[in-house]
């Protein structure tokens, strides 16, 4: 299939994502929808759910440029559509005169769609397609879980001009009583386009007091569905958060591609050389998506088409 290199930039990443189905569906190829891209695991700050930030110290655990474009380059190879930048903190990242906006223009002429997810505390203003911020929570129970630092991350999303700029909100038994609130919070900030949630997932590396338990879970995921029918801006499908109740959904896990900051590149399960695997306790919403909408599940399809290609 020929790509459009002209034209509008929506359409060129239609054409992306006809190519991905067409090779991955009607050619029967292996070819990844999503890859995570940890740059670095540096951090600023020392989240209680993160596990990421304690590697720091290890060695290949900063990606230097030649590594990050030869990774980059070998995802665009396999065909895979979207790149999303992690950490650590990805906004972070550099190597000598090459900073993180340099990467991001990179790999914005490879991919079809490029994100990044931060923890909000720096300049938002990246030149990346889609840019999640992490809030988990009001005030005090953020301060409590992502290092104090509320008031700089609500003060950022006040006034990025980011275009495409999204919450991420993280489910766990320490804040998802919070949730109605912290939605009702972000939704009349102007500059937020929309709100992704996940459950969180213990790594097994002593983060485990946060997973929430099967009534919680199914409690909040109901929340969840009765605020999106409600006007707010939740772009889970409802399918998706349905299907996160008891991980009723099959996981298409070949879909991903995983790239450390070490430079080697996985498939598979995101928690896979990352963590323990226990796939009862899954909460990654965004996989569950992908593989609804592989499937042509109406609800995530549009979900998909709604967060990756709408302006």
């Amino acid at each position: 299939m020929h790509l459009p290199t002209g034209g509008h930039p929506a359409a060129r990443r239609l054409a992306h994502f006809a190519r991905f189905f067409f090779r991955s569906r009607i050619l029967g190829r292996d070819v990844p929808l999503i890859a995570s891209v940890k740059l670095t695991y540096r951090c600023n700050l020392a989240c209680s759910a993160c596990p990421f930030h304690r590697r720091a110290g290890e060695a290949g655990s900063h990606m230097d440029w030649d590594t990050a474009r030869s990774s980059l380059d070998r995802l665009a190879d396999m065909g895979c559509p979207i790149v999303v930048f992690e950490g650590g903190e990805p906004l972070l990242w550099s190597d000598h005169r090459h900073a993180f906006s340099e990467l991001a223009g990179y790999a914005g002429k490879r991919f079809a769609c490029t994100a990044a997810t931060t923890n909000g505390t720096l300049g938002l203003d990246v030149p990346t397609d889609i840019l999640w911020v992490s809030v988990d929570g009001t005030r005090e129970t953020h301060n409590l879980l992502r290092s104090g630092s509320y008031d700089t991350v609500m003060e950022n999303l006040k006034t990025s001009h980011h275009p495409r700029l999204y919450v991420h909100y993280t489910l766990s038994r320490q804040n998802w009583m919070d949730f109605p609130a912290a939605v009702r919070t972000i939704s009349a900030l102007p500059a937020v386009k929309g709100i992704t949630v996940q459950l969180f997932y213990p790594y097994q590396q002593g983060e485990e007091p946060l997973l929430l338990g099967p009534t919680e879970r199914r409690e909040i995921l109901g929340q969840a569905i009765r605020l999106k029918a409600g006007g707010y801006p939740i772009l889970n499908s409802v399918w998706g958060l349905k299907a996160m109740v008891n991980n009723s959904w099959t996981c298409r896990a070949r879909l991903l591609a995983n790239v450390d900051p070490d430079g080697k590149i996985s498939r598979g399960c995101y928690v896979k050389h990352r963590g323990v695997v226990v796939c009862s306790q899954c909460g990654f919403t965004p996989v569950a998506e992908a593989s609804g909408a592989y499937s042509f599940i109406p609800g995530p399809l549009m979900a998909g088409l709604r967060i990756f290609l709408a302006r």
